[in-house]
């Protein structure tokens, strides 16, 4: 049984305002889809390579997002950070923190937001592992607020993810989970040290997925670790795949996702 992050969706006041924000990042806009409560879409790499944003205007959504206290920022890497943050500033979006290079790590980084103000983490690494160092824009981690970090790691490492690197920095604690093998994304989970608030979503984030090979036992290995059950696994009529939902000790909702064979 294998397992691997699919994309993580969070809801937006304007889709095709949202789209444009990061196509001008340099990502794609590889499907849209309309269900019954939410117009969606998904961004990526063209070439499928990091991880995808799923972004839902939803239907009822009225005024501006309500944040909560649950996402802290998502991250797009570059080979090319300072042509990517200049797109977005002459494009009109928020720059937080220009570019600049970090003296803890072998990397450059900057802050921007979304036309909602979700805060968007631009990275370039010096350079990056698997030695590319073309490719101009692809979806990283994302990352959530959690109560309890390593009560939050046992949770995806029953549902077959592995953490795969954890670090301190002032006032927070942090955890990278993935594919071992490298598929999928990534999540990144921070708790905070000096507060203790219980998560609130809000309105902003929906929910995240985990594509698995064998969604019944994915499913029924989280249940029987004690994690709530939201839905049990259902054969969908739309689309050829499997899906279940489970929630997270801090109640982020999860969807549980098995494509048929091709």
């Amino acid at each position: 049984m294998e397992a691997w992050l699919g994309q993580y969706c969070i809801n937006v006041s304007d889709l095709d305002a949202t789209v444009r924000f990061y196509e001008t990042l340099g990502l794609t806009n590889t499907s849209r889809t309309e269900i019954d409560n939410a117009f969606e879409a998904i961004m990526a790499n063209t070439d499928l390579k990091g991880g995808k944003i799923q972004l839902a205007q939803q239907k009822e959504q009225d005024g501006p997002i309500d944040f909560g206290n649950a996402f802290w920022k998502l991250y797009v890497n570059t080979n090319d950070i300072e042509a990517q943050h200049q797109a977005a500033v002459d494009a009109g979006y928020t720059s937080d923190v220009a570019p600049m290079r970090l003296e803890q790590w072998p990397t450059s980084i900057a802050f921007l937001r979304d036309p909602d103000g979700y805060q968007v983490e631009l990275v370039q690494r010096h350079p990056w592992l698997d030695g590319d160092d073309t490719t101009f824009a692809w979806v990283g981690q994302y990352c959530l607020y959690v109560s309890d970090l390593q009560q939050t790691i046992k949770f995806y490492e029953t549902l077959g993810l592995s953490c795969t690197s954890q670090t301190d920095i002032p006032d927070v604690k942090e955890a990278i989970l993935e594919n071992g093998g490298g598929k999928g994304g990534k999540v990144q989970l921070a708790q905070k040290l000096n507060d203790d608030s219980p998560i609130s979503m809000g309105t902003a984030m929906w929910k995240l997925y985990v594509h698995t090979d064998d969604c019944k036992g994915l499913h029924a290995a989280a249940v029987s670790a004690g994690y709530s059950e939201v839905m049990a696994p259902t054969r969908l009529d739309r689309w050829p795949v499997t899906v279940s939902f489970v929630a997270d000790p801090d109640g982020y909702q999860v969807e549980i996702v098995e494509r048929d064979p091709d």
